[in-house]
């Protein structure tokens, strides 16, 4: 009997240490520093942003004081706007603000403000930990208010995101009602990915870990991944909503865009998957088509 209680206990501490393992990759993730991010983006293909960010665009820094924590951004002012509108860009997983900047072309030639930040965690923001979108659609919603603000009521705002950026753009929906929602390879339950993840790894016995994370992150961290579920926001809202994804997409896979394109409820809404593109690569797969798309979508909802 005591054998099988001490194999037990084994076992018990075992998925502990493998759920908190899980966990801390989401929660306290590697950071890019903002040489690190340039470097990448650089590489990628994009020098030319960083020229115009470097020596052409017209930046404003800015700092809230939201939800506990401090995050920092920058507005950059369009010399020759198109109307009064505004565009926010909210970064993804690991990254900062500078990741934003290839997407911050493209409304700026469009003829859009750009609104820039680092997410809780991450760049200059501070925040002890990554909830993956839960906390960081209340601090969106704060950066919508000040957008208003600083460009006023009139203002009209769309939303950009890029994976995890992508889920925070569409769970901040509960609170805010945006323009439009450009959802670039996002995931649509936070369950759902840990399942995911854990499946590739631990097979059979991933339910059993990720109910384990998923207590730990309620108990410990007050992070609810249950609730964390961009697609049962997307359900209940009118937002048209321009889901990006590519088909090679291994680390959220193109279906989370499928599910949630399948009940918008917005006949503006659209869906667009570019084929072999890896996870938030498709603007580097096919920069041109990445633009056209953005541009017609704007059009269709009277942004441009």
């Amino acid at each position: 009997m005591i054998f099988i209680i001490l194999i037990l206990f084994v076992l018990l501490i075992t998925l502990i240490l493998v759920a908190r393992k899980c966990l801390n990759i989401v929660i306290l993730p590697k950071r890019f520093s903002f040489s690190e991010e340039r470097d990448y983006e650089i590489s990628k293909g994009f020098k030319h942003v960083f020229d115009l960010y470097d020596s052409v665009w017209n930046r404003e820094d800015f700092s809230l004081d939201v939800n506990g924590v401090t995050i920092r951004g920058e507005v950059i002012i369009n010399e020759h706007p198109k109307g009064n509108k505004a565009a926010i860009i909210a970064h993804g997983h690991t990254a900062n603000r500078y990741a934003d900047l290839k997407y911050a072309d493209l409304f700026y030639k469009a003829g859009f403000h750009v609104v820039i930040y680092d997410e809780r965690h991450f760049g200059a923001s501070s925040g002890e930990i990554c909830t993956l979108g839960q906390e960081e659609a209340k601090d969106l919603r704060d950066i919508f208010r000040y957008t208003k603000e600083r460009f006023g009521e009139d203002c009209s705002i769309g939303l950009h995101g890029e994976s995890m950026g992508a889920a925070t753009s569409l769970l901040v929906l509960k609170y805010i009602r945006p323009d439009f929602v450009i959802a670039d390879c996002p995931f649509a339950d936070s369950v759902v990915l840990f399942k995911e993840f854990v499946r590739k790894d631990l097979g059979i016995f991933s339910s059993l870990v990720v109910w384990t994370v998923c207590q730990i992150a309620r108990i410990r961290y007050r992070y609810n991944v249950k609730e964390t579920s961009p697609i049962a926001v997307v359900r209940n809202s009118d937002v048209p909503i321009c889901f990006m994804h590519g088909t090679a997409d291994t680390l959220i896979d193109c279906h989370h865009s499928r599910d949630m394109y399948a009940v918008c409820r917005n006949g503006n809404s659209e869906l667009h998957l570019f084929e072999g593109a890896e996870h938030a690569r498709s603007i580097v797969s096919d920069p041109e088509a990445y633009e056209a798309i953005l541009r017609d979508f704007l059009k269709n909802c009277a942004m441009l």
